[in-house]
């Protein structure tokens, strides 16, 4: 039976056009010679080959050149592509090099010492691959899909092409080999990576996932070395995270509760600016209309103090809470500072909205203390008596 070593002899030895219909190849020694013979008169090895020779039988001889069609071999024997984009078009190569293959372009074999660039990026891709696989729950190289189990379900199809490799950096694939498969911990190690992938892809469309990991992959091994940090110190990534999130929703409910606790006397506001509006009349003398309108001025300066000591209430509420979160988030750094920067944004978030409370709750005060002083220059303004002189 012919053999893909044998193939690559001839592969070699061969000028091929650029559409690969007929190309051009040189018998340069005995080898060559023997195999084309075996092809020539063998079926089973011509079919196997995937090599056609134009010319007649008597043209085979030693330093001669004849016209082949040159097409890929039985898959058994071994992969033939123009170049590692054309090697990709197979599914199963995108997850797992072929054990034997040949690239014309480069005119490179599989078994060959001096590697071109290409596949050196291919190969880096195969170990990246190799120890994503290792926190997947399972893997499919006829597909070349992945399915990731953690804080959800993710499939991640190995879609890239030969210009996505430039992504892949060795020292980094270095460091997660170096991670995934230390025995130590690893079935944590394995977990911890898996939840990164899933919330690292999750947003994305299905068939960009792997290519956003790879522009990504850098973010991915940081964060999965910082959750095994926390892990091997006794911390768990997941109980740090949940923790965060209790204490963000906590205060969350109390920020609400600082204007929800004074959301009815804020909604008196403007029905007490229409009874002001309509009942205060125009007094001539001491009589009942200026009483009247003296009682509803006092009324409203009334109402508006005590709303202003609720308000200044909640605005020492919100300081209180402004303080916690500030202590809680200094804790953050200080003690989990390997993964504070996924965290400390949260925090942030709430400091935000404690300024927008407290700027509302002023201009709510603002506008109310205004209108104080437009009640009492409305009621000066209704007098025609001086007020103390119906005292």
């Amino acid at each position: 039976m012919i053999t893909f070593d044998q193939l690559i002899l001839l592969y070699r030895n061969t000028a091929f056009s650029a559409d690969g219909s007929v190309n051009r190849l040189h018998i340069r020694d005995h080898s060559v010679l023997e195999t084309l013979k075996l092809i020539d008169t063998d079926d089973g090895a011509f079919k196997d080959s995937g090599i056609t020779i134009r010319d007649s039988s008597d043209q085979l001889v030693l330093s001669g050149t004849i016209s082949v069609e040159i097409s890929p071999p039985r898959s058994g024997l071994g992969s033939l592509a123009r170049n590692v984009e054309g090697l990709l078009a197979a599914p199963s190569h995108r997850i797992k090099e072929p054990s034997r293959f040949y690239l014309f372009s480069e005119r490179f074999a599989y078994n060959d010492a001096d590697v071109p660039e290409s596949v050196v990026k291919y190969r880096n891709t195969q170990r990246l691959i190799r120890a994503l696989s290792e926190a997947a729950a399972l893997v499919d190289p006829f597909q070349a899909e992945a399915i990731f189990l953690g804080p959800g379900r993710l499939r991640i199809p190995f879609l890239y092409k030969a210009t996505d490799l430039n992504e892949v950096k060795p020292a980094v694939v270095d460091e997660l080999e170096d991670f995934v498969f230390e025995k130590i911990h690893k079935d944590q190690k394995t977990a911890i990576l898996a939840s990164n992938v899933i919330e690292l892809c999750r947003h994305q469309p299905e068939t960009e996932r792997f290519r956003f990991l790879l522009t990504h992959l850098r973010e991915l091994v940081s964060k999965t070395q910082d959750g095994y940090k926390l892990f091997a110190s006794e911390f768990s990534y997941e109980k740090i995270k949940s923790k965060t999130e209790e204490a963000i929703n906590e205060y969350t409910n109390k920020i609400h509760k600082t204007f929800h606790d004074i959301q009815n006397q804020v909604m008196g506001v403007p029905v007490a600016t229409i009874i002001i509006a309509t009942q205060l009349k125009t007094a001539t003398t001491c009589g009942v209309e200026f009483w009247a309108n003296l009682a509803i001025s006092i009324g409203a300066t009334l109402f508006v103090l005590l709303l202003s000591v609720a308000v200044y209430n909640q605005l020492m509420t919100l300081n209180n809470i402004e303080g916690d979160l500030r202590r809680q988030k200094e804790k953050l750094n200080r003690e989990y500072a390997t993964v504070a920067d996924q965290f400390v944004p949260l925090y942030i978030k709430l400091g935000t909205r404690i300024i927008i409370h407290r700027w509302i709750m002023r201009l709510i005060i603002i506008a109310c203390w205004s209108g104080v002083g437009l009640t009492w220059w409305i009621f000066l303004r209704l007098s025609t008596p001086e007020p103390w002189a119906c005292f």
